[in-house]
């Protein structure tokens, strides 16, 4: 029976991870990296200062991984214990036919790329009409000391919602709004005319110190926190 707990366990947290990474995707993380920040969480190691600054500046990151890190404790005392059990207990040919076909049942599952984008796009779709007000995405990716590129995610309360980039006046802050993400259409270059509009991802270039005091102006950096 320890053997069969032992897989069963493997693969809930197979699919806590791959839940985790979609839910860290929907925050601006890509899939690769969202899976690599979940599994590091749920296992304890990989984790290195600048990704630990991406989780700790965004509430809802911050908040799966917390989950992550309490589910890991409990994983490990399951999995111990199971290894343990197998041990002391004698495990019969049943037992070991039982774990073997749930083993490669869940291979065939978590292998199948069809099943897994289905999850994933059902996941993120619900992820998204309910956490959707709660992304104050900011990640400034630094080009000098500087200037550095940022996207983030605007609230539907945000100032900026309903504006044309022209009338924000957001250039002459000395930011420029270099592409538009709104569904499943990216909007490269927009035009002074393109309206903005709740939920959209915006991909801006300036000065990192104006791109912060803009957001905290917008109050869109601490929404949600």
């Amino acid at each position: 029976m320890s053997l069969i707990i032992l897989v069963l366990t493997f693969y809930l947290m197979v699919l806590i991870v791959e839940i985790a990474a979609i839910i860290l995707k929907s925050t601006g993380l890509d899939m690769g990296k969202a899976r690599f920040q979940a599994l590091s969480a749920l296992t304890s190691v990989g984790f290195t200062t600048r990704e630990s600054e991406l989780i700790t500046q965004h509430p809802i990151r911050r908040k799966v991984i917390s989950v992550l890190m309490v589910l890991s404790y409990l994983g490990m005392a399951t999995v111990v214990g199971s290894v343990f059990g197998s041990w002391t207990r004698k495990i019969t040919p049943h037992q070991v036919l039982i774990a073997g076909s749930i083993f490669v049942g869940g291979f065939l599952l978590v292998s199948n790329r069809y099943l897994v984008n289905l999850l994933e796009k059902s996941l993120e779709k619900q992820i998204k009409k309910s956490f959707l007000h709660h992304h104050p995405i900011w990640e400034v990716l630094r080009l000098s000391d500087e200037y550095g590129v940022a996207e983030f995610v605007l609230h539907p309360e945000a100032p900026l919602v309903g504006q044309s980039i022209a009338d924000s006046k957001i250039r002459d802050k000395g930011i420029f709004i270099m592409a538009i993400e709104r569904g499943n259409s990216f909007i490269h270059s927009p035009r002074g005319k393109e309206v903005l509009e709740a939920g959209d991802k915006l991909i801006v270039y300036g000065k990192t110190e104006s791109i912060k005091n803009c957001l905290l102006q917008q109050s869109i950096l601490n929404k949600g926190e």
